[in-house]
């Protein structure tokens, strides 16, 4: 079969999602007091309308499961949830109000190293472009009280809520080339930023109120993109870009992974 008949036939991609977890705590009475895994139902509803399929991924301590999970999915969200583990880019704790899994960092940073090598087409989402920049050796600030300029990103309640701030988009960069906007009003649910970007990774959209990194992307890589913000949770063009450039680009790969 050619490729071009090949891409005549409907094709659905699998995007797999990670997911948030919680230790088991017996004092806890709702939802349960084992240890748990959880997904706001946003993430895979933004998949379905841009017509994908989504799957969710545990966090096991198996790493080793890491090739077996991209072996089975056409592309990857790297989702949004608590905070990275300081150790992981070399500091200590410097606040309190960390909310960490180590588990979860664990099972993501090898997720994202292997998937960038195998060239699966990615979304990092808030914590997730977190996740992705230390990942590949960047550094983030634990919180936006380290750095006077730095306003309060976070948000009490749901960030479905109408509280928006304007990010500026590089022109010249790959999330310029999908959103096809400079500048746009994105939704803010998060109190760490990206302080040094990964080396290989370039810095492509700012908070226009107070120059906090908005999103980041390998050089030269155009599968792989990170946000700050929660585009699952807005219904516009923008955010809807993403996820459509997600599905489609995890549509070619499958392609090219069926003519291999």
């Amino acid at each position: 079969m050619s490729l071009v008949e090949m891409r005549e036939k409907p094709i659905i991609p699998i995007i797999g999602i990670t997911c948030c977890m919680e230790y088991a705590d017996h004092k806890r009475k709702f939802p349960t007091s084992h240890a748990f895994d959880y997904l706001k139902k946003s993430y895979h509803q933004a998949v379905e309308r841009s017509g994908g399929v989504a799957v969710i991924l545990p966090n096991t301590t198996r790493t080793k499961l890491v090739g077996r999970f991209l072996n089975m999915v056409d592309g990857m969200i790297i989702s949004g949830g608590g905070d990275v583990d300081p150790t992981f880019y070399g500091e200590r704790k410097k606040v309190k109000n960390l909310g960490i899994t180590k588990e979860r960092d664990v099972l993501e940073i090898a997720l994202v190293r292997e998937a960038k090598i195998m060239q699966v087409p990615m979304l990092g989402i808030c914590r997730g472009m977190q996740v992705v920049n230390v990942a590949f050796g960047g550094s983030l600030y634990q919180d936006f009280s380290l750095n006077e300029k730095f306003l309060d990103h976070s948000l009490k309640g749901s960030i479905q809520l109408p509280k928006r701030h304007p990010v500026i988009i590089q022109k010249d960069s790959n999330l310029f080339g999908i959103i096809r906007q400079e500048r746009i009003m994105v939704n803010s649910s998060h109190h760490q930023m990206v302080k040094r970007v990964a080396l290989g990774f370039s810095a492509v959209a700012w908070s226009e109120e107070d120059e906090v990194i908005e999103a980041i992307e390998p050089k030269g890589n155009q599968s792989l993109v990170c946000v700050q913000w929660h585009p699952e949770l807005m219904k516009n063009k923008a955010s809807k870009a993403l996820f459509d450039w997600l599905v489609n680009s995890a549509r070619e790969y499958r392609l090219k992974k069926s003519w291999q």
